[in-house]
């Protein structure tokens, strides 16, 4: 039996989801109380995205979408809008980084952030590439 830490009812453990880092195996909430937390976070208009875009690049959602005005909303690399590039789904478009200096560099699409993230921002192998393509 567990207490749950949102609703304080006592319940079986088996009314909790398993966490292995927690010292009772379970999560400190129960299911039922744990099952509304996504729905908060959603309710939270940008919360989720404010945070990953402050935690992992240092830029506040305002700074993004600056960014993304100076490109007309277009990948920055093949020049296309992001529904263009997922069958007319809303996504995102990626922040593109340098990893040495942390410096941003502009907004790609997923295939192009892939496309020189696999070629490890490398310009050699980019230029490589470049003349392999020109055969």
């Amino acid at each position: 039996m567990k207490v749950c830490s949102k609703c304080n009812i006592e319940k079986e453990l088996t009314e909790y989801h398993k966490r292995s880092n927690r010292p009772c195996g379970v999560r400190s909430q129960c299911k039922s109380c744990y099952k509304e937390y996504p729905v908060k976070l959603k309710r939270r208009d940008g919360y989720m995205r404010q945070y990953d875009l402050n935690k992992s690049y240092g830029i506040s959602l305002s700074n993004y979408n600056e960014i993304l005005e100076k490109q007309n909303g277009k990948c920055a690399i093949c020049n296309k809008t992001p529904k263009e590039k997922n069958m007319g789904r809303k996504k995102n478009l990626c922040v593109d980084h340098c990893h040495t200096t942390g410096n941003i560099r502009g907004l790609l699409c997923d295939t192009c952030n892939r496309g020189i993230g696999l070629l490890d921002d490398n310009k050699e192998l980019l230029n490589n590439a470049l003349l392999y393509l020109s055969r």
